[in-house]
């Protein structure tokens, strides 16, 4: 580091210190969306839609048994999920996404674990997996803690009135979490 820098770098610090502090990332107070605009799902049953920092991330789909239709649905991947190509949401400074159903349908219950994007790459869907979040009180929106790092999100969800259950998968990188 040059003389310039290191006067610069200092000048800095001693500023920060009169105004109190270190910089914070750049979090959102409520970084939570629960008032989101209507989704459809392209298929024919419901997916879950991931929302962080004013993006949305649509699903893996992995198995679904849906019974809300005028049809019941029963589905699963066509090959094992690790081998899929996913969409993937960078999200920098917030502690939360939020988890939604399309078509207006509600979630009855849930659990949201995430693993190491390594390991999930690798095809082991269960070594260092975390849970994020659970619950089983009906919800339109779910919101989630993150935390940093590549994961792979794994979100099985039960639909409210009995119209089935679903797994589905994103894939998400944090960083500067304000959480941990």
């Amino acid at each position: 580091m040059g003389r310039r820098s290191a006067v610069a770098l200092v000048s800095l610090l001693l500023a920060l210190a009169a105004c109190g502090g270190t910089p914070e990332p750049s979090a959102v107070a409520d970084d939570c969306a629960v008032d989101l605009p209507a989704r459809t799902s392209p298929i024919d049953y419901p997916v879950a839609v991931l929302h962080v920092a004013g993006d949305d991330l649509a699903p893996v789909v992995g198995e679904v048994e849906w019974l809300g239709g005028d049809e019941p649905i029963a589905t699963s991947a066509a090959r094992a999920v690790h081998l899929e190509r996913f969409t993937v949401i960078q999200t920098r400074g917030h502690s939360h996404v939020s988890l939604r159903m399309t078509d207006g349908v509600e979630i009855a219950a849930w659990t949201v674990d995430a693993l190491p994007l390594r390991g999930f790459r690798a095809g082991d869907l269960e070594t260092d997996r975390v849970r994020w979040s659970e619950g089983n009180e009906a919800a339109e929106v779910v919101c989630i803690p993150i935390s940093d790092g590549e994961w792979a999100i794994v979100a099985d969800v039960t639909f409210a009135d009995d119209a089935g259950s679903a797994t589905f998968y994103f894939r998400l990188n944090a960083i500067e979490t304000p959480i941990g």
